[in-house]
């Protein structure tokens, strides 16, 4: 037997364990498509978006200090000053540091618009949190930068929509696990084609055994009611000597 595969064996292998390989693929992606659909809880996203500094100006300095102040806002909206206050007007169980695990703030294209995204497994939750959190900020924000802040609530979260949820991916999840299986069952046929030691033919003789090939029996396979002779009988194939 070779220990290595040449280019045509490659077909020949993927040929001759294609059921192996088709099965475990095909176990792959139903395995994956079971997790995904019954066992894996989604999560949905909610967005509220706010105007932070809204007010009409065309001083350039003033424009660039209220885009610099974005980046403070952004830290504030997460801090526990905030959503201590989110969770006692939601009567939510989570913690603050829980509730921060669960949201984004990220302005717009480094515009004076800030999206407050909220995930959960419920989407009403997920959306009451962003409002309440855009809300909360909007009153208290003054307060906390002791300055004249000026925030308007530009879009709110729908909670009654039904919107795809975020997480998980379940085509992209399926096609990954559908791959590996496919990688898994093609490598498993070459590991079982490299441990198979069966001589096969008259390069196996020469290989494994270090001896030429003189010549070969050949075996024909009798015709429907031919007799079988006893050689035939004892050879069954094709053998070399």
């Amino acid at each position: 037997m070779r220990d290595k595969l040449g280019f045509k064996d490659v077909f020949f292998v993927l040929k001759k364990r294609c059921a192996i390989i088709i099965l475990i693929t095909m176990a792959a992606a139903a395995s994956s498509a079971a997790v995904n659909y019954f066992l894996l809880t989604p999560i949905y996203q909610a967005t509220a978006q706010i105007l932070v500094n809204g007010r009409q100006t065309s001083n350039f300095a003033d424009i660039q200090t209220n885009l610099e102040l974005i980046n403070t806002y952004n830290v504030i909206m997460k801090s526990p000053v905030i959503l201590n206050k989110v969770k006692d007007d939601l009567g939510l169980r989570e913690t603050a540091d829980e509730l921060k695990n669960k949201m984004t703030v990220v302005s717009e294209n480094e515009s004076q618009i800030v999206s407050i995204s909220a995930t959960d497994k419920d989407y009403s939750k997920a959306a009451a949190i962003a409002n309440t959190v855009a809300s909360v900020f909007q009153k208290d924000i003054q307060d906390i930068m002791n300055d004249k802040a000026e925030v308007t609530i530009v879009t709110k979260a729908v909670p009654y929509d039904s919107p795809a949820p975020v997480s998980p991916n379940k085509t992209f999840n399926i096609a990954v696990f559908t791959m590996f299986g496919l990688l898994f069952g093609a490598g498993l046929a070459f590991i079982l084609e490299l441990l198979n030691n069966t001589v096969k033919n008259e390069d196996d003789v020469e290989n494994t055994l270090e001896l030429p090939v003189m010549g070969n029996i050949l075996f024909t396979k009798p015709k429907k009611g031919q007799a079988v002779g006893r050689m035939n009988g004892t050879i069954g194939k094709d053998q070399a000597f």
